[in-house]
């Protein structure tokens, strides 16, 4: 009967082994610029996934970034109503009702249909 229970138990341990492996989640790569920018701050009141930006028109652009930054609301003024683009997955282009926003670096690109594209680079925080 012990060579049985031993047999068992090795049995068991081999077959929980097999089991845990199966289970492993795949390796992530590094973060990438967004779900970084998600959990910083660029902007001196902390808020978190926020950052301004100096568009190529002169303007100031507020982003702020959710959902370990598969969303990103963008706006020119702080009391404006944001435009709100998601991203399937990371690396991927934003897009929303009539804009799309692509990310490359610390620039941003944003297009809208019948209107010159918009390109924007991340300022540093103050």
């Amino acid at each position: 009967m012990i060579p049985f229970r031993t047999g068992f138990t090795r049995t068991g341990a081999c077959l929980a082994l097999a089991l845990a492996a199966c289970s492993e989640q795949p390796q992530k790569g590094p973060p990438t610029e967004q779900e970084i920018h998600a959990g910083d701050s660029g902007v001196a009141s902390g808020a978190p996934g926020r950052h301004l930006y100096r568009c190529d028109d002169d303007q100031t652009l507020i982003v702020d970034y959710r959902d370990q930054g598969l969303t990103v609301e963008f706006r020119r003024d702080a009391r404006a109503a944001p435009t709100v683009l998601t991203a399937p997955m990371q690396g991927l282009q934003y897009v929303g009702v009539a804009k799309s926003a692509t990310f490359a670096g610390d620039q941003i690109k944003i297009e809208a249909p019948g209107k010159r594209p918009i390109l924007c680079t991340k300022e540093n925080a103050s």
